[in-house]
């Protein structure tokens, strides 16, 4: 009998009304165009039908009405998929609920041997791989490959379609025709979450099969080492001594190299294999060969805390102070790792105690800095010395304090560390543990008769740390002991003035009771009282962050006269440090507006503003990162690949700009250097230094900026216009002119004067050999036209934008069409430069002929586009 699926209509070149209304999921065309007769089961020549162009665009009441009229369920296109498979790939859970209703064949594969349930968990649909399970899909079905579901949601990294194959009785340890078990799969391209999640499941460990690697070698392949150690408890078989043996009797190198510089001996120190590294070092092997970064064995199996090995290999001679390149020692690893046996056995066989590693640290430090008491007890006893600082200046004392250590605080005390060492900043001890609120380590200290008054470099006091940070009992214990009340910094402020600043009400009175003075002023001007008035710090603005909450790498990578930019961290948060040098009134009350409105500006297209801290001499902003950094790089990296997307980019920072305008908010300093690109590919405004919100704008804060994106009307010198949004248009319209060229407005051979003498008497630049397409340019000048009231509105710019930026993709998707052919073409193509690479094992060999590594061919389906008939 033949059955519907076999049957075959004639199928056409190009797509018809019915098929183009389905695509569009028009119901109410494909419900005119039924009754007029339009052939529902009418394939092009890819094979798609009505009922799949809808199905696979999730159009669940065009899929339901297609099927009321005749459109066979399991019609299959070219490639053998049924409109079940298109609807399952894509995620499309109701369609795909519709479609079975209809009788739709459940494990139907494509010409693949691609079922609708490998389909989904390949995409990572969770949800409608539940529905087809609850149905009757068979999880274990495989392909025309042997692959089953298990297999493509493990490759993809899809852990939750993973578990949940696995709760409906998948085969964990199914075995494909070219030896990819899942487990081994997931270790070899590092998924760790999905390789636990196959071992918390009984996973097999070892896969036996001859040629085939095993999940511990694919993981130590990938460098990850916490699932070495998980599969080893696991029983992960690595005895290979014998097999080794055999190698080198028929003439293997036994000090070859992998490319990262490991040898045999610091691969068996990272699995911690004993006998393995007896056998090498019986052979010959060199037991302090180093790999690229200078690592030896001997640090990797301290690092591991692998007694055994390090006592083998210290026996053998090995190098116990040697440094990696970036100075690390196998002392200063115990230190991180806390093995007091592995500490023990190198300071028997001679390593130095006090030898400094990376940044100036010993190996007491790095104890110190990991809490290892018990480590940091057995180091002083053989001679560590507790008062040497690092390269930051910090002394073992201060490493201590930073992280709240009382217990090893007190060790250090009665090792004859200086409680008050002073780092390069002034810091002491107890300075440090007063600010950060330690009052066990404070009241250690001054029981130690620390210097209660000891100052920084800028003047400031324990006392005063004390008191800005709110630490109510710290404040009290430090005037117990006849702590300077009335103590100023060098912005001649006092405790009183930092606790009112930042709203402290009892550490204020309990001040003003110890006799605080307050009617002492400041450099400012102002008393402790008018502090607290001005800058409303009875509540805390929803903007601010607390100083110690946040630590900058110790270089810059940007500077100007605005301050500097750094990379740093906000708890435990990876951020950008924009720090301001706060010096007037002015000043600060620029800072203040900038914070307010960058606050305020919470969108897609503006750089993630996380907070800002003003207290102490230099105030900061805290953003996110923009990973892909200023647009002209970034647009110039694109087309270094071939890639256009300037129009794309204008368009993000276009919305960006809108909604800034939408929320009364004047960016006044547009140009490229302002936009920048997220990891994602995003443009996004930033740098609000010269903004300000229409409701709030002064006369006294003028904003000019660079000439050449400024209107005519804001830099004329008679009568100046103060920056609005009409004027933001004229700037916006210039960065369109240096995004399309790579360089400044009027070039870099025109200075500012001469661009203000022809903008200020009206004469425009002259057309760039980059702007090919008049309807670009025509957009410029209507951007910046010098008559205001002429200019075009941002809104209407938009549409024009979006025009060309639709434009720009079409072409790169052609080009791509092109290169690639129709029936391959892929149309979600990304934005950025740089293709991702697919993640390898490293320094073992790649599972044989692993599949959909990252870009699975299941996900990779026709997309059914007219284009390609066209």
């Amino acid at each position: 009998m033949v059955g519907p699926t076999s049957r075959r209509k004639p199928q056409l070149t190009t797509y018809t009304a019915l098929m183009y209304a389905s695509i569009k999921g028009n119901v109410d065309a494909v419900r005119q165009l039924l009754r007029r007769g339009a052939d529902v089961n009418m394939a092009a020549h890819l094979g798609s039908t009505p009922l799949i162009l809808a199905a696979e665009r999730g159009y669940t009441e065009t899929v339901g009405l297609l099927l009321i009229n005749g459109a066979e369920v399991d019609f299959k296109s070219c490639k053998g998929a049924t409109a079940l498979i298109y609807a399952a790939e894509h995620g499309h859970v109701e369609v795909a609920r519709l479609l079975l209703k209809r009788g739709a064949m459940i494990n139907a594969a494509d010409s693949e041997g691609s079922t609708p349930l490998i389909a989904a968990v390949s995409s990572g649909h969770v949800e409608t791989a539940r529905l087809l399970i609850e149905k009757g899909a068979s999880v274990d079905k495989t392909d025309n490959d042997g692959y089953t579901a298990l297999n493509y949601a493990a490759l993809n990294d899809h852990i939750e379609c993973v578990r949940l194959v696995l709760e409906n009785g998948a085969d964990i340890d199914h075995l494909t025709p070219d030896g990819s078990m899942p487990l081994a799969a997931s270790c070899s391209l590092g998924y760790v979450d999905i390789a636990r999640l196959l071992l918390d499941n009984g996973a097999v460990v070892d896969n036996l099969q001859e040629k085939r690697i095993s999940a511990l070698e694919a993981a130590a392949g990938s460098g990850l080492v916490e699932l070495v150690r998980l599969l080893l408890k696991k029983g992960a078989d690595v005895s290979r001594t014998f097999f080794i043996e055999v190698l080198i009797e028929y003439g293997a190198a036994v000090d070859a190299t992998l490319d990262d510089g490991s040898s045999a001996v610091m691969m068996a120190a990272l699995f911690g294999k004993t006998e393995t590294i007896r056998v090498l070092l019986k052979h010959g092997a060199n037991v302090d060969l180093a790999d690229s970064s200078g690592k030896t064995p001997l640090m990797l199996a301290v690092q591991c805390q692998y007694v055994e090995v390090v006592e083998l290999l210290l026996s053998a001679g090995a190098a116990v102070d040697a440094k990696t390149h970036s100075g690390e020692t196998a002392l200063r690893l115990v230190g991180y790792a806390d093995s007091v046996k592995c500490a023990r056995l190198l300071l028997d066989c001679g390593a130095d105690v006090n030898l400094a590693g990376r940044n100036n640290c010993s190996a007491l430090q790095s104890a110190v800095f990991k809490g290892h008491l018990e480590l940091v007890r057995l180091l002083l006893a053989r001679g560590g010395t507790s008062n040497t600082a690092d390269s930051d200046g910090d002394f073992v004392l201060h490493e201590a304090v930073l992280h709240g250590r009382l217990e090893i605080a007190r060790l250090l005390l009665e090792h004859r560390a200086d409680v008050n060492a002073v780092n390069v900043m002034g810091w002491s001890p107890l300075t440090v543990a007063s600010q950060r609120g330690y009052g066990g380590i404070v009241t250690l200290f001054v029981e130690e008769s620390a210097t209660v008054d000891a100052r920084t470099s800028e003047q400031r006091t324990a006392l005063m740390y004390a008191a800005e940070e709110g630490h109510l009992e710290i404040v009290r214990l430090l005037l117990e002991h006849h702590a300077d009340v009335n103590v100023v910094d060098v912005d001649i402020q006092t405790p009183l003035m930092k606790a009112a600043y930042r709203g402290h009400d009892e550490i204020v009175r309990l001040l003003l009771d110890s006799n605080a003075d307050a009617e002492i002023v400041s450099s400012s001007g102002r008393t402790a009282a008018e502090l607290a008035r001005i800058n409303c710090r009875l509540t805390k603005p929803d903007w601010f962050i607390p100083s110690r909450e946040v630590r900058k790498d110790q270089e810059p990578f940007s500077a100007g006269s605005f301050g500097k930019v750094y990379r740093g961290w906000w708890l435990s948060t990876r951020v950008v440090v924009k720090t301001v040098t706060v010096a007037t009134e002015q000043e600060t009350r620029t800072f203040h507006r900038e914070a307010r409105i960058w606050q305020k500006a919470r969108h897609p297209n503006i750089v993630p503003f996380f907070g800002a801290c003003d207290e102490g001499a230099t105030y900061f902003f805290v953003c996110e990162e923009a990973k892909n950094g200023k647009l002209l790089d970034y647009l110039y990296h694109a087309r270094q690949e071939g890639r256009s997307l300037v129009w794309r980019k204008l368009l993000d920072a276009a919305l960006g700009l809108h909604f800034l305008h939408e929320r009364h908010i004047v960016h006044t300093d547009l140009k490229c250097n302002q936009i920048l690109v997220s990891r994602d590919g995003v443009a996004m405004l930033t740098d609000f230094g010269l903004s300000f919100l229409t409701t709030e704008q002064s006369e006294d804060e003028k904003t000019v900026g660079a000439i050449r994106w400024k209107a005519p009307e804001v830099i004329r010198k008679d009568s100046p216009v103060a920056p609005n949004v009409v004027s933001d248009v004229y700037s916006f319209g210039m960065c369109i002119v240096e995004a399309v060229t790579g360089d400044v407005p009027w070039g870099q051979h025109v200075p500012d004067p001469v661009v203000k003498f022809h903008v200020t008497r009206r004469k425009f630049l002259l057309r760039p050999k980059a702007f090919s397409n008049d309807a670009e340019w025509e957009l410029v000048e209507k951007m910046c036209a010098f008559e205001p009231s002429e200019r075009m509105k941002l809104s209407d710019a938009i549409e024009k934008i979006r025009e060309f930026a639709e434009e720009e993709r079409f072409q790169e998707r052609l080009r791509q069409m092109q290169q690639e052919g129709p029936e391959d073409f892929d149309f979600n193509v990304r934005e950025r430069p740089g293709g991702s690479k697919i993640p390898t094992m490293g320094s073992v060999r790649p599972l044989s002929q692993v599949k959909s590594l990252g870009n699975s061919t299941r996900v990779k389906r026709e997309v059914g586009n007219f284009m390609a008939a066209a």
